[in-house]
């Protein structure tokens, strides 16, 4: 048993230093040399060229013929993929989102970015005597909720274009249909990342949101405390906003964002 130990131990050594390898490659901006990648971690440049070879055999990773540098395969590529389809937004978001409740006392909604809006996937109560809460399956709008806005802020400039020449609809006398006003307000939403949308949605009703994003830097999902405009004032408070903002890096950062 004792003389199994070294191997043991060195292998598991050489898987953490091949996954090290591969985060960061994947987190460059571009193809990285083998200098570099030794440097990052920390390691000699002889031993970061051997895992280099390896996952380039197996085509995790690739090798510039110009350059020699190296940065992630078409196999890493479709593994990640494969991974993001099985995920569970729902469980994953679960315990961040107890957390944002406890902090702030207030109802929690997370909601999944459709194409026709923001689809409510789960909502815990809050702490108020008053319940105030999306129901689980109701569809957001773009313009006229907190989630639709912040999702649409998050949006690449030509689906965002796609999604702001479509009607949108009044919900209310307060919901945003110009359509100068609503690209200028969608604008301001990008900037500060966070979107409320005070009895745009709802009479006396509003919602404080934050994008949540994937490993691709997709936004695939929001989260947001909901409740009286009396409790979400016009701004919000500071620390609702560092809360909320904190619990979408933390969902994003388990979903593989990076940025």
């Amino acid at each position: 048993m004792t003389g199994e130990t070294p191997d043991k131990t060195d292998m598991i050594q050489s898987v953490a230093m091949a996954l090290q390898v591969l985060e960061a490659l994947a987190q460059a901006e571009g193809d990285v040399g083998v200098t570099a990648l030794a440097s990052a971690l920390g390691t000699t440049k002889s031993r970061i060229h051997r895992h280099l070879r390896t996952l380039v055999t197996l085509g995790y990773i690739s090798q510039s013929e110009e350059t020699e540098r190296y940065r992630i395969g078409a196999r890493l590529i479709a593994l990640g993929r494969a991974a993001s389809g099985t995920v569970d937004l729902s469980w994953i978001a679960q315990p961040h989102m107890r957390t944002l409740r406890d902090q702030t006392g207030q109802a929690v909604s997370l909601g999944q970015v459709e194409d026709t809006g923001i689809r409510i996937l789960n909502t815990l109560h809050g702490r108020m005597q008053i319940e105030v809460g999306v129901r689980p399956g109701s569809i957001l709008g773009y313009c006229n909720s907190a989630q639709g806005k912040v999702a649409l802020a998050a949006f690449a400039p030509d689906r965002q274009a796609e999604l702001m020449a479509m009607p949108c609809p009044a919900s209310t006398e307060f919901t945003i249909t110009g359509r100068d006003e609503l690209a200028a307000h969608i604008a301001e939403v990008g900037a500060r990342g966070w979107a409320t949308a005070p009895n745009e949605t709802m009479l006396g009703l509003n919602a404080l949101a934050c994008p949540i994003f994937n490993a691709d830097k997709e936004p695939v999902a929001t989260i947001a405390i909901v409740s009286l405009t009396q409790y979400i004032e016009t701004p919000p408070h500071p620390d609702q906003i560092a809360a909320v903002k904190e619990a979408a890096a933390r969902i994003s950062a388990e979903l593989g964002y990076t940025g």
